[in-house]
């Protein structure tokens, strides 16, 4: 071990002199209730009953830095600021960093989607822990390890000081070059893995290119990729470069979905999925009024499956109606987006939507309910008797002033024959707002004759039957609230 060491704490007596909270435990389970805030023990308890103990440090004033995955090990000097108290086992003296301060505890484990890569490791997918806080301890020296007699020992020690840094971003860094590392591309795709890691970093961070440029570097120089050198500027021609790739482009080469990654860069604050939404979802193309398909990007089985999706324009518009609709025509879980984002994303490809080659625009709703309305008229003409509207709810036509009379039960009724189902107030709806129909309320001969009227109507002549002349006696317009 390192000679240089001097002062440094082995024996509960050096604990408690520098005022740390120390537990007692065996095979690394406390051997006392230690949780509760004013727990300590004094030199006269251990001296009694805790004397061959491990001693372990409880964490609620530490920041203990757990090593895992001996690639860590590989990351260490490039990103971790100084450490004056390191320690660990003989065959490996380094696999605890220790600082006071606080943090949170993060534990950095690969998805389960990677086995086949960590499997071969001993302490499987966990990477490394970031831990803190007073429920949690750490072995320290000199504490037998286990029942072999293999001791915890300092590799260094100088004091217990802060971090000088943002241990989260550092160890962050750390984690992610090592998961990037083990699950390095194989030959023929490891020029665009290190491009799109390039690219995810460009998009998502505010790193400069040459930060980018070293991160990328370290990989390939750890993964051992005889051509490593070819990857040392991908910072700095990716951001001159049109496209980009990303997140996506790297799920496709290991063959796993978005999400996965997505994790692995969290590590380093990238938590925006932006990325991944704008290329799961593709262009929309405009097939008829309010009727749009719409591309959908999913992996299924290792491979990359495209899906087309029919949507509505309030679809289109509403970030939870479009969630809800591509689950239930894709079967596609999208990541989570903000509404601000989900807005600006959609407003821009549907301003660069496309046009159907089948695009019809005969196919709109409203072109459609007029031509039922036309079709009810065709059938049964329009009568310039007022009379047929009173007595037999036939369509009337004012030859005077233009305008068109029909009853509503009778134009419902020739939907119904049809089979064109309308529930009543959609019906009302549609007659007002395409339409532009009105309710009015009238007599004919001391009888009250309600009936939708629509001015300025230009029918066809077939279909026009002239008769006597009508008798209004009276006619109002029947308002909104009245109807």
């Amino acid at each position: 071990m390192n000679e240089k060491i001097n002062k440094n704490p082995v024996t509960y007596e050096d604990w408690l002199n520098l005022g740390h909270v120390i537990i007692p435990t065996d095979q690394k389970k406390a051997r006392v209730s230690w949780k509760k805030e004013d727990f300590s023990l004094t030199k006269e308890d251990w001296k009694n009953y805790h004397a061959k103990a491990q001693i372990a440090l409880r964490l609620d004033k530490h920041i203990d830095l757990d090593v895992d995955n001996y690639v860590v090990g590989r990351f260490i000097n490039h990103y971790l600021k100084s450490c004056g108290a390191t320690y660990g086992r003989r065959n490996n003296p380094k696999s605890h960093y220790l600082w006071t301060g606080s943090c949170d505890f993060i534990q950095y484990t690969l998805p389960d989607v990677f086995k086949s890569y960590f499997e071969k490791f001993h302490h499987g997918a966990t990477l490394c822990e970031l831990r803190h806080g007073k429920e949690r301890y750490t072995i320290v020296p000199e504490s037998p390890y286990d029942n072999t007699g293999e001791k915890v020992e300092w590799e260094t020690y100088e004091e217990i000081y802060e971090y000088n840094g943002n241990i989260k971003i550092d160890v962050g860094k750390i984690a992610l070059s090592t998961a990037l590392t083990i699950l390095y591309a194989g030959s023929g795709h490891r020029d665009v893995y290190c491009t799109a890691i390039a690219g995810t970093l460009i998009k998502n961070t505010d790193w400069s290119a040459e930060q980018i440029d070293d991160f990328v570097y370290n990989i390939a120089i750890e993964a051992n990729d005889t051509e490593a050198e070819k990857r040392k500027q991908k910072g700095t021609t990716g951001k001159k470069a049109e496209k980009i790739y990303g997140i996506p482009k790297l799920a496709e080469i290991l063959n796993v979905d978005s999400k996965h990654i997505s994790k692995l860069f969290s590590w380093v604050g990238v938590t925006n999925n932006k990325e991944v939404l704008q290329e799961q979802i593709g262009e929309i193309t405009e097939y008829g009024s309010d009727r749009y398909f719409i591309k959908i990007y999913a992996m299924e089985d290792g491979k990359k499956v495209e899906k087309d999706i029919t949507l509505e324009g309030l679809q289109l518009m509403k970030k939870s109606y479009f969630y809800a609709a591509v689950m239930k025509q894709a079967a596609v879980f999208l990541p989570y987006m903000k509404e601000t984002d989900f807005e600006t994303m959609m407003i821009a490809k549907f301003d660069t939507r496309n046009k159907s080659q089948d695009y019809d625009p005969e196919s709109s709703e409203d072109v459609r309910f007029i031509g039922w309305f036309e079709s009810f008229i065709d059938k049964y003409k329009a009568y310039s008797d007022k009379k047929e509207l009173a007595d037999f709810n036939m369509p009337y036509f004012n030859i005077k002033n233009n305008s068109l009379e029909f009853n509503l039960n009778k134009f419902d009724e020739f939907l119904a024959d049809k089979r064109i189902s309308l529930a009543r107030v959609d019906l009302v709806l549609k007659c007002r707002s395409i339409l532009k129909a009105k309710r009015y309320r009238g007599k004919y001969k001391d009888r009250s004759c309600s009936s939708y009227k629509i001015d300025n109507y230009h029918i066809n002549k077939d279909n026009l039957i002239i008769e006597g002349e009508a008798q209004e006696i009276e006619e109002r317009v029947i308002t909104y609230e009245q109807a």
